[in-house]
């Protein structure tokens, strides 16, 4: 199994009695999650096997037994409260009528403890019935680093960590072969199960099932005025214009929507993790509110397959569409997206992303090639707000040099955002 970053941090709550939430797309590890977790209570709390009970909401057994409250009180252990009993139940949102039921086992049963799935986002906002009540883990495609966990070959991953405690010092051979790594990270995705598949061809087969599913399941589940045929143009369109300002009325003209009935499939798209949106960064709220969007797709390898295209050569345009993407997917799979931003001036000088640290901006500009100078975007942000620090992640320089009195950090593309 993947041992996966997050788990630590929901190891933490198993004791608590919240209700876990791992929320996240479709095939990305969830399910896996709950199975590490079962097991880990056996081995390290000796919780026995009638303590554990498991629900699978597409299961149509389970669906059945989470849809009536009094069914799913009855399934449960509630009266006997001289034990403690942990109930699983995966893709919980398939039930309707789930939250009141949730928040009953919540405050009348404080011996069963509730860790659940979802693949959808929504019901975060309107389910007030959890609402302090629950503690939300997103879970998303593998991080670079979980990638380069999975491989067999220990010595990437030497050099991996070594270059990280010293990344001033390392050497071209060990820079070249992270980079390749990461052509290949870039070229396939972060599904864990395209990682895992043998061939390409196997990978590239997992991604259009990946597509086809969600486009099947998801869409029709959750919108039925919406089409595969209309969500599948919208995707081309806008996995061809990662990291572009968001147009709704162009999207509109060019898919033959309205402009409400665009935004109806892009909120559809975002709240099925599908769809990543990155807000623009002002001192004046009003206008961050306003101002377009920028957008992303939730993962390189699924933005590939949509414009079948895996062709991923280093320092091209399409690898630094790529390489944009990659970088806010690390940010979100860091928890991040609350304080991340991009920058654009009135003279359309940008910043691809800017992070809110406390009270401190840290500023980071994201190019597919080689670059020895500091771009005019970044030193024009430098000026305005006279960061501490700012970031210029390229293929292969690693410096630090600094300009006024702010200290730019050139480090390679593949330097983990956890670090900056």
């Amino acid at each position: 199994m993947i041992n996966r970053n997050i788990f630590s941090s929901i190891w933490r709550k198993i004791n608590s009695h919240e209700i876990i939430l791992l929320n996240g797309p479709r095939q990305v590890g969830k399910t896996t999650i709950m199975k590490q977790i079962i097991e880990k209570l056996k081995k390290e709390k000796n919780i026995k096997k009638d303590q554990i009970l498991y629900f699978d909401l597409e299961i149509s057994e389970d669906l059945i037994i989470w849809s009536d409250q009094n069914t799913a009180l009855s399934a449960l252990p509630k009266n006997e409260t001289n034990k403690k009993y942990y109930i699983f139940i995966d893709e919980f949102q398939k039930s309707n009528s789930i939250g009141s039921t949730l928040k009953v086992i919540h405050d009348h049963y404080p011996h069963i403890k509730l860790i659940i799935t979802g693949s959808a986002s929504w019901y975060l906002d309107i389910n007030e019935s959890l609402m302090g009540r629950k503690r939300v883990f997103p879970i998303w495609q593998l991080s670079f680093s979980e990638f380069l966990n999975l491989e067999k070959n220990q010595k990437i991953k030497t050099i991996f960590n070594s270059s990280l405690n010293n990344i001033l010092e390392i050497n071209q051979d060990s820079l070249d072969l992270l980079n390749n790594y990461l052509l290949e990270f870039i070229r396939y995705g972060a599904y864990p199960e395209v990682i895992n598949a043998k061939s390409k061809n196997e990978k590239k087969e997992i991604l259009s099932e990946i597509i086809n599913s969600y486009i099947l399941k998801d869409v029709q589940l959750y919108n039925f005025s919406a089409t595969s045929i209309q969500v599948r143009k919208i995707l081309v369109l806008l996995a061809d214009r990662v990291g572009s300002l968001l147009d709704i009325n162009n999207l509109s003209l060019n898919i033959g929507l309205g402009r409400t009935a665009m935004l109806n499939r892009l909120d559809l798209l975002k709240n099925t993790f599908v769809l990543n949106i990155l807000p623009p960064f002002y001192t004046n709220k009003t206008k961050e509110i306003v101002k377009n969007p920028k957008a992303y797709i939730s993962d390189f390898g699924l933005r590939n397959k949509i414009l079948d295209n895996f062709n991923i050569v280093a320092q091209t345009k399409y690898f630094g569409q790529n390489i944009e993407n990659f970088i806010m997917t690390e940010f979100l799979k860091n928890n991040k997206q609350d304080s991340l931003y991009y920058w654009r001036s009135k003279n359309k000088l940008e910043v691809d992303f800017v992070i809110k640290k406390d009270n401190n901006l840290v500023p980071i500009e994201v190019k597919s090639g080689n670059e020895e100078s500091i771009p005019d975007g970044l030193k024009q942000f430098i000026s305005t707000y006279k960061p501490k620090e700012a970031y210029l992640l390229n293929w292969s320089k690693i410096k630090n040099v600094k300009y006024k009195k702010t200290k730019v950090k050139f480090r390679p593309l593949w330097y983990p955002v956890d670090k900056i």
